[in-house]
């Protein structure tokens, strides 16, 4: 690899039958690769890769494939459940409309019969981005990190307490439910309100 250097957006970093460009950060003219944004540019020379990191990166809240988000459950059908993002990589995207889909292949990895018995709508959960099909992101929760990460009763409100591997409890009205939950819930501090 070479060593990085900065480089403006629009300039010429190599020619197309050297090199591969990456689509997100390079454009091709004139049989030429071109910076389409400005940030730090690497070239693998062993590869024959060449990438730019720039700052946008670290501040990007549309999520792509591999990418942590958090998001409330809106909607439960009968094969998938609706997600509305609000946080990618622990950045805030306030309401800009991005919906997640969990299909009930990517729920678990045991057999799951009805997602409504494993979630409730205002749910919040934690997911992997693991396709994007147009406009809707494709999650999953069916690794141990993912899943719900904070409940509500649904039927008087109060924060539901965790109860072994499965199973919520509502101290207040006593109500049980099963969750399929991140194995970190009942133990996060601070979660941010939306």
């Amino acid at each position: 690899m070479n060593e990085a250097r900065y480089v403006a957006v629009g300039e010429e970093l190599g020619i197309a039958e050297e090199y591969l460009g990456d689509p997100s950060t390079t454009y091709i003219e004139n049989g030429k690769i071109h910076a389409a944004i400005a940030g730090n540019l690497t070239i693998d020379q062993e590869k024959r890769k060449i990438l730019i990191e720039g700052s946008h990166e670290k501040k990007r809240k549309i999520p792509k494939k591999g990418d942590i988000i958090t998001g409330f459950v809106y909607s439960i059908r009968k094969s998938s459940v609706g997600v509305k993002i609000k946080t990618v990589n622990n950045l805030v995207a306030v309401d800009v409309g991005l919906i997640g889909n969990i299909h009930v292949s990517n729920v678990s990895k045991s057999y799951v019969e009805k997602l409504d018995d494993i979630f409730d709508k205002n749910d919040l959960i934690r997911a992997r981005v693991v396709r994007i099909n147009g406009k809707e992101f494709q999650i999953s929760t069916s690794d141990d990190q993912f899943g719900v990460i904070k409940a509500s009763c649904k039927f008087c409100g109060h924060e539901m307490q965790r109860k072994g591997n499965n199973q919520i409890v509502c101290d207040f009205c006593n109500n049980h439910q099963r969750k399929e939950m991140a194995n970190d819930y009942g133990s996060i501090e601070e979660i941010l309100s939306f």
